[in-house]
């Protein structure tokens, strides 16, 4: 029997159907996993592989869906220091380039392929800085919740044109990518789905340098919405997940922790969403700016959502985890003029809606500036704001004097609460000179420091920015958001405040096999006791020694099968059974490794999701 609206929100709090909204069967809805923003390296086309064509997997929220809807865009936002301003053209940059002809496109549920259409056309050119194209409307029979939807693009442009960037393929999803000289080629393949992709787009899987092609990127479906919340998120690096690429997406295509977060089936269930932000985005510039500063085209396609909506928006509700790159040396500017400015924007562009912010997490350093003087074979490093945690027979990482000689990974002795000694080949100079830092690779938390702007506590100075920032947030100051979902607990050391957890405050495991011979051929994979806990694209430390301190190898999972984890690049350390082997927590004191991610993402109470009702 069909549970009621009333029942239906019994079973489970996201779903507001008792409060007088039970959903809308005919509403365009965010509705896809995996849906990502164009940013990143732009693609050129090569001859042979000139004609492309991408097969993206995304699954479907915990109701059926129906009716479909998916949009094409002609443009792709910068990463880094401008994002998401939306200036990354295929052609020259400041001029619009070249077009590009989306020749066919599909959607497959089941086995059974539905060709989408564009203005009544199989058909249609994209022109660059444009909006885009969206698909007609298209209804199939009912697709079960929680299922997967495969999307097919057949494109093409002229060799040596360039291609928008959007999505790296998942191949452990059954995606794919193929390349031909011509369009029936990759037709063909409709019928080998699972044949593998072309090699020559097929590179560099699960690294940060995997080519990205075009894809669809919002998508909105109309079919049995229960009510529950749907968002529409405001993401930088953080949200975007800057530190996972491809092979270490889950079932559903999710990367990062927000997307892992909101798509959890936990006792309040999956939030279907769409984020719109991308690596390096700045509250200040998001939807905002024109000509080359533009940040508007993604404002205006969900306008157009609107228009072809019945005029109701396909969200219920913002998520804002935008503040992580507002840093500013004043605290006003950093909260007022780029945080809040933003919340003015959506306010006025998405009057009713609420919104639900994430005050941002950390950023801290593992290095500490050092002084190096020598004699003989013995080094002696001063670090005069203390050695922190630090211990013998650990391995520093000494970088940065003139003098190469001092540099590398060495092993310590700690003499002192500012000193520690190592040995190395001896020197003509003493003291060293350059700008010589010491770092752990985050091994303590003690020994991190906070950077500018992010002093722990926040103390009512310019100098706590980050901090004060977060109080602000979950204290909704100014009206700064209408409610806020803390993600300090979740992420942040045991041991000290502020900082990222050490290593050694996570998981780690042994090695059962020993890996290596000789320290000079090298091998690609390693056995371990629990591989559970690591996931592909997660970068690791080998360490050996009685306290299990001294560095060996570091390296990153490239794939996992049982306890055997394939590495890339290959190493060729002898690795003892028994070395422990532990996940690295950070790469720059900013963006979280899959360990971190799937802390933070367990971390928060899916009860928090409540928040997201209106």
């Amino acid at each position: 029997m069909m549970m009621n609206a009333i029942s239906l929100a019994l079973a489970n709090p996201l779903l507001s159907g008792a409060g007088g909204n039970a959903g809308d069967p005919d509403r365009y809805m965010f509705f896809a996993t995996r849906n990502r923003m164009p940013s990143g390296g732009i693609v050129t086309a090569a001859a042979g592989t000139n004609y492309v064509c991408t097969k993206i997997v995304v699954c479907t929220p915990s109701y059926k869906t129906r009716t479909f809807r998916f949009h094409l865009s002609g443009f792709a936002s910068t990463e880094g220091g401008n994002s998401p301003q939306e200036t990354v053209v295929t052609g020259t940059i400041g001029a619009p380039g070249n077009s590009v002809i989306a020749d066919a496109m599909f959607i497959r549920v089941a086995g059974i392929f539905y060709q989408c259409s564009f203005a009544g056309s199989n058909t249609v050119t994209v022109a660059d800085q444009t909006n885009g194209a969206w698909t007609d409307e298209l209804t199939i029979p009912d697709v079960a919740p929680e299922s997967e939807i495969e999307i097919w693009l057949f494109y093409h442009t002229a060799v040596g044109d360039k291609i928008w960037p959007v999505y790296r393929i998942q191949k452990h999803r059954g995606e794919r990518v193929w390349g031909a000289g011509d369009l029936d080629t990759l037709l063909a393949f409709k019928d080998t789905p699972l044949a593998d992709s072309t090699a020559a787009l097929d590179t560099s899987y699960g690294q940060q340098a995997q080519p990205q092609y075009w894809g669809a990127d919002f998508m909105v479906a109309k079919g049995d919405w229960d009510g529950r919340p749907v968002t529409l998120g405001f993401v930088d690096s953080i949200g975007e997940a800057r530190q996972e690429y491809s092979s270490a997406a889950d079932s559903r295509g999710n990367l990062g922790w927000l997307r892992r977060w909101l798509d959890k089936d936990g006792s309040a269930g999956r939030i279907p969403h769409c984020l719109i932000g991308m690596p390096g985005a700045g509250s200040v510039r998001e939807y905002t700016g024109s000509g080359s500063s533009i940040a508007t085209r993604r404002r205006d396609i969900v306008r157009e959502i609107k228009a072809f909506n019945g005029n109701k928006l396909p969200f219920t509700v913002i998520a804002n985890q935008m503040g992580q790159n507002d840093t500013s040396t004043s605290y006003s500017t950093w909260f007022n003029t780029n945080y809040r400015a933003l919340v003015g924007r959506l306010r006025a562009e998405y009057a009713g809606i609420n919104i639900v912010a994430f005050p941002p997490i950390g950023r801290t350093m593992t290095t500490r500036t050092v002084t190096l003087t020598s004699v003989g074979t013995v080094v002696t490093a001063t670090i005069s704001s203390g050695t922190n945690g630090l211990v013998s027979g650990q391995t520093v990482t000494i970088a940065g004097a003139t003098q190469t000689e001092y540099n590398g990974n060495v092993v310590i002795t700690v003499t002192g609460s500012t000193t520690f000694t190592y040995s190395f080949a001896g020197s003509a100079t003493s003291p060293a000179t350059g700008s010589i830092t010491a770092s752990n690779l985050y091994l303590q938390a003690s020994f991190q420091s906070y950077s500018a702007n992010n002093t722990w506590p926040a103390d009512g100075t310019d100098a706590s920015g980050k901090w004060r920032l977060h109080d602000d947030i979950m204290a909704r100051t100014s009206a700064c958001c209408d409610a806020a979902i803390d993600t300090y607990s979740a992420w942040t050391s045991g041991v000290k405040g502020g900082a990222w957890p050490g290593m050694l405050e996570l998981a780690s495991t042994t090695v059962t096999t020993q890996a290596g011979t000789d320290g000079v051929a090298t091998y690609s994979t390693i056995e371990v006791a629990d591989a559970s806990v690591f996931r592909p694209e997660q970068e690791i430390n080998t360490y050996a020694g009685p306290d299990g301190m001294a560095r060996i190898s570091t390296t990153t999972i490239a794939s996992i099968a049982g306890n055997v984890l394939t590495i890339s690049p290959v190493r060729a350390a002898v690795l003892p059974v028994g070395s422990v082997v532990r996940p690295s927590v950070t790469s720059d004191g900013v963006h979280p490794y899959p360990v971190m991610v799937d802390r933070i993402a367990g971390g928060i109470a899916q009860s928090e999701k409540l928040k997201f009702n209106s």
